[in-house]
Order: C-alpha cells, then sequence, then structure tokens
C-alpha cells in the first residue's frame, strides 16, 4: 500500500499493512529533524510518515498592512503573534476584530472575506502532483464556531447565542456563506482530486 491508499482504507474501516501515521509539530522539532537527516531528504519518506497534504487557493485579495517582526495579520483581520513557550513557538492570537461588535449593523460594516480574493489556478496541478507521488490530498478546513471563537473572543463568543441570539446567527450565517463558497470554488477546481476535507469544531 502506499500512503494514500493506507489513509484512505483505514477511514473507511478496511484492513491495512501498517497502522497510518501523521506527523504534527512545532518549528523547532521539524527543523531538529531536518538537521539530523540533512536539508534535502524527504522527513515522510525516511520516517514512513504517511500525512495528509493539503493544497489550497492563494491569497491574491487586498493587500494585508504589514506587521511587526513575529506577527501576522490574515484576511479575517485576525492578528496573532509567536510566543515562545518551553519547549516550543506558537502563534497565539491576540486581536479579535469583531469583538466589540454588538448589532447587524456592526457586522455590515465588517470587511467580510470573499472566495474571489483567491487564485484557484494551480490547486488541480499541486493535488495531481500528490496524487502521483501516492499521497492522501487534503483540502479545506471548516470550523464556524471556531472562527466565531476567534472573531468574537472565546468569552463573548460562548455569551452571544445566550445574550444575543439573532446577531450569533446572522455572525454564524455569514461566516458559513463564506465558508462554502471558498471551498466549492476549491473542489470544483481540483476536478475530482480531493480525498480528505476537515469539517470540524472545539465544541
Amino acid at each position: 500500500m502506499n500512503s494514500r491508499e493506507r489513509l484512505l482504507a483505514a477511514i473507511n474501516h478496511e484492513e491495512v499493512d501498517r497502522i497510518p501515521c501523521d506527523i504534527w509539530a512545532t518549528p523547532e522539532v521539524r527543523a531538529k529533524i531536518k538537521a539530523y537527516f540533512g536539508g534535502d531528504v524527504d522527513i515522510y519518506d525516511k520516517l514512513r510518515i504517511d500525512g495528509f497534504f493539503w493544497v489550497g487557493a492563494e491569497y491574491s485579495g487586498p493587500a494585508l498592512p504589514k506587521m511587526p517582526e513575529g506577527e501576522s495579520i490574515d484576511y479575517w483581520g485576525m492578528k496573532v503573534k509567536n510566543v515562545r513557550h518551553e519547549g516550543g513557538t506558537y502563534a497565539e492570537l491576540y486581536y479579535n476584530p469583531l469583538s466589540s461588535a454588538s448589532s447587524v449593523d456592526d457586522l455590515d460594516k465588517y470587511q467580510w472575506p470573499s472566495a474571489d480574493w483567491f487564485d484557484y489556478s494551480k490547486v488541480k496541478n499541486e493535488a495531481a502532483e500528490l496524487r502521483k507521488k501516492g499521497r492522501a490530498v487534503q483540502c479545506g478546513y471548516m470550523a464556524p464556531f471556531y472562527m466565531h471563537n476567534k472573531l468574537r473572543g472565546l468569552e463573548q463568543s460562548l455569551i452571544d447565542p445566550l445574550e444575543n441570539p439573532e446577531f450569533t446567527h446572522e455572525l454564524m450565517e455569514r461566516i458559513y456563506k463564506f465558508d462554502y463558497e471558498y471551498h466549492k470554488r476549491m473542489f470544483d477546481a481540483c476536478g475530482g482530486l480531493v480525498d480528505i476535507t476537515q469539517v470540524t469544531d472545539d465544541l
């Protein structure tokens, strides 16, 4: 079995030749692995890691503000900074762009991302190359409630459904509409080569 066959068999509860595996690691750990084996070594092949290999549309929308070193901002307006902990560096969210919103009018003033802000022209070729290598192709990640957490702040997002259900429904609907159109365009562009996507949440 190649990695793709092994992963899909496991997902479908079919017999596999060995247990499939993936790796999630901090940049520091990945750098140490690369240094140990050499920069040109494919650690997935070397360590027999199957993995999920992402393809996705490139952002080509409005220019994002420049941020200080170690910080970044995404097309939602969320800001993160690298925070060093014992054992690794993690990008931690520190700005929730809709934290002060309280009405549907406030949502109207926010610049919602658009599926038009992305270039979908390369995803099919990227997916085809991964297929040739026997890799499972993953495209997309959808987590509407987690996005609500990040736009509003965790505490406020948990209070919202009780205090302001109309506002919450509208906010969630707008998140969903973007997610749906963005993912539909990516899947269509990939031409049936997507094996796996994520629809998940931190409920």
